[in-house]
Formats: structure tokens, C-alpha cells, sequence
């Protein structure tokens, strides 16, 4: 079941701060109280994930100056370096 995220109406309170995540299935109604305090909760937006990018392709020279070992295959499943 995913998480979703809750936000109070009214300023922080003290039992659930700024908010709350809650394990619901997508089928279950949304919450109307907070389950700790009975607060008027909102259902927050999802987050986004942020994941690097790569600005250009990996290079056997930049995998060298980073420091790793860079094999290559050459026959049977046998490896040299490069």
C-alpha cells in the first residue's frame, strides 16, 4: 500500500507537526481527521524524486580519472585492463 501525506488545516500541532504520512490503499476515501490529535487534515500533493542526470555519456577515461578499474572482455569470459 503507498503512503500518502497529510497536512494539517490550522497551524502545526504539537502531536503531528507539520504533518503526517499514512499507509491507505488508493480505493480508501481520503482522511478527514488526523488520527493522533482529530485535527482537520488535507491530503498534501505528491512529492517529486529527484535523480541526478548525467551530463554526458561515461567514458573509459573519465572512469579512470575517477579511480575505478576499467576492464575489457576479451574471449571465454576472461578480462584485461584497459
Amino acid at each position: 500500500m503507498p503512503l500518502q501525506s497529510y497536512a494539517p488545516l490550522s497551524p502545526p500541532c504539537r502531536l503531528c507537526g507539520a504533518g503526517f504520512e499514512h499507509r491507505q490503499s488508493p480505493q480508501e476515501p481520503d482522511l478527514t481527521g488526523c488520527p493522533t490529535c482529530g485535527q482537520a487534515v488535507r491530503r498534501r500533493a505528491a512529492q517529486t524524486v529527484n535523480s541526478p542526470k548525467l551530463s554526458a555519456p561515461v567514458s573509459v577515461s573519465r572512469a579512470k580519472q575517477a579511480g575505478f578499474t576499467v576492464l575489457k572482455r576479451i574471449a571465454g569470459g576472461e578480462y584485461e585492463r584497459q
